[in-house]
């Protein structure tokens, strides 16, 4: 009996939506990194898979944070647990001083907040692309910003902030645990 020899799809890597990974036929799947090839394991991946879903949170806040203040500032009366309290305490600071000295407050209170939720998404790009700092440094600011809910006793909200900061150490940890494989594995060549 004859063997068949592979066709030209059959052994070129496929690439798969993320444009830096790509997977071979025998299931073995490489990461491009700063040009640089590494293979990754079935491990790594899961590790890289909850990192970036770590990741994500950073969006989350800075969305639900915005939505937030646009509610607040058109004078609604709800808003999202995960939002931050920082971007609640300026737009209530401004409804407040809006009485007094108009309306220019509102749109000054919108542009810091857009510029706090940027914060969230530049941590959030940054902590997806790899950087551990930017983990980190958001951990921080968001376990601070916990603190205002937690002297405005408003539970709720301090119990969701606790389960954030859950998902964000934990995609702390699954980045490093995914370096750490990927400085056991060699690059290919």
């Amino acid at each position: 009996m004859e063997r068949e020899t592979p066709t030209q799809s059959e052994t070129s890597p496929v690439t798969t939506p993320d444009e830096n990974k790509t997977t071979s036929p025998e299931g073995s799947t490489s990461l491009n990194i700063g040009g640089q090839d590494y293979a990754m394991s079935g491990i790594a991946e899961e590790y890289h898979r909850q990192s970036v879903s770590g990741a994500r949170w950073f969006f989350w806040i800075a969305a639900l944070s915005m939505i937030n203040s646009i509610i607040s500032l058109m004078d609604g009366q709800w808003n999202f647990l995960a939002g931050l309290g920082m971007t609640q305490v300026i737009s209530g600071l401004a409804i407040a001083l809006s009485q007094d000295l108009g309306s220019a407050v509102t749109v000054v209170a919108l542009v810091l907040d857009v510029l706090v939720a940027g914060v969230f998404v530049a941590l959030g790009l940054f902590a997806q692309k790899g950087h551990s700092w930017a983990f980190i440094v958001g951990i921080v600011i968001y376990a601070f910003d916990g603190l205002i809910f937690l002297l405005v006793q408003d539970w709720f909200s301090l119990a969701f902030h606790g389960f954030v900061l859950f998902c964000l150490i934990r995609g702390l940890m699954a980045q490093n645990k995914w370096k750490q494989e990927q400085r056991e594995v060699p690059a290919i060549t």
